[in-house]
């Protein structure tokens, strides 16, 4: 089997946001007020996390009809159920578990008659499984980072206050900025599965977990292009939730570049700059690394963006590879649309 790595870059533009807050111990701030709230940010530049981005496709993921795990918390540990081939968060975004799993009874109780083979029988009202195991990501990214430094400001505002107080003053810090993020999505390993009694290597499941719940190496082919397609459609319709109320942002992508590589290092790093695409890189990166592409390039831009920066580049990339076929330009849309179309004449 070949290799299949889906290589992207994209962007978000923000208008007057803040995607992902920060608190005051993380930020050490020294101006000496209290009423004020901080948002994510590398060196003076806007910044969401990772985590962020992935909280929010997974909300179009469960959305869409696809079960996303909940994570407990035990003492100072997160704890995962550890099921990739139910969960489809766990497969994507994959997991690390080194722990012993303990649930009341009544938990155990509503567990489906396979899932209790695998806990111990309630025992002073509680059961137990020892867990350890991991899963490498198959989609693997990186947070959202500002493409112009400093432009994280302190916007002011004031809030009534009950009593003869006066009205409190506030502060909290805002951008408004081409945001870029990198991914890279692992094909051949959506859905395949490492059976193993090895506890010190990546696997799924032990050989008694896959008995008892029937778990095979891989899911059916149908399935593992549903899979791949909603986490990509999760992306393209990327809805972040978070400091919205009062800062509404469209966080869909509204540039987005996109290719099949058989060599997995993400091409398309620094391409999306402030000051549109970098063509010359571009053509560079084409140039660079055209032995290892399996698809098509794929480049969408919205003609909803604002930034002056990116008015007319649409026009200027169609006669830049004019003779270039294999080159798509069009809208974000379009080239998601075109890349899933491929990968299910490819799959």
């Amino acid at each position: 089997m070949s290799n299949r790595f889906l290589n992207m870059t994209y962007a978000v533009e923000v208008i007057n946001g803040r995607l992902n807050t920060s608190s005051p111990e993380v930020e050490r701030n020294i101006s000496g007020g209290d009423n004020i709230t901080f948002t994510k940010k590398v060196d003076g530049k806007s910044y969401s996390a990772a985590v962020s981005v992935k909280k929010n496709m997974k909300n179009y993921m469960k959305q869409e009809g696809f079960e996303i795990s909940e994570y407990k918390k035990e003492g100072k540990k997160i704890i995962v159920p550890a099921h990739p081939a139910k969960y489809l968060n766990e497969d994507i975004f994959g997991f690390m578990r080194a722990d012993k799993e303990q649930i009341t009874e009544e938990e155990y109780n509503a567990l489906d008659l396979d899932m209790q083979k695998i806990y111990s029988k309630p025992k002073k009202g509680k059961s137990e499984r020892n867990i350890t195991k991991k899963r490498r990501a198959s989609f693997m990214m990186n947070g959202l980072i500002g493409v112009n430094k400093n432009k994280v400001k302190i916007e002011w505002g004031v809030c009534d206050t009950q009593g003869d107080s006066d009205s409190m003053p506030y502060r909290l810090e805002t951008y408004s900025d081409i945001m870029v993020g990198l991914a890279n999505l692992n094909i051949n390993e959506v859905s395949n599965f490492k059976i193993s009694d090895n506890e010190r290597e990546f696997r799924d499941y032990s050989q008694q977990e896959a008995e008892i719940l029937n778990i095979t190496e891989n899911l059916e082919k149908e399935e593992k292009i549903k899979r791949i397609e909603v986490t990509l459609r999760s992306l393209e319709y990327l809805s972040m939730q978070s400091n919205q109320s009062n800062y509404l942002v469209d966080t869909k992508p509204k540039i987005v570049i996109m290719g099949e590589y058989s060599w997995g290092n993400n091409n398309f790093q620094g391409l999306i700059n402030k000051d549109g695409i970098n063509i010359e890189g571009l053509k560079e990166t084409i140039d660079e690394c055209d032995k290892f592409r399996n698809s098509n390039i794929w480049i969408g831009i919205s003609n909803k963006i604002l930034n002056e920066n990116f008015q007319g580049l649409k026009e200027k990339l169609n006669e830049e590879f004019k003779d270039q076929d294999f080159i798509k330009i069009g809208s974000v849309k379009e080239a998601f649309d075109g890349y899933i179309n491929y990968l299910r004449e490819t799959f």
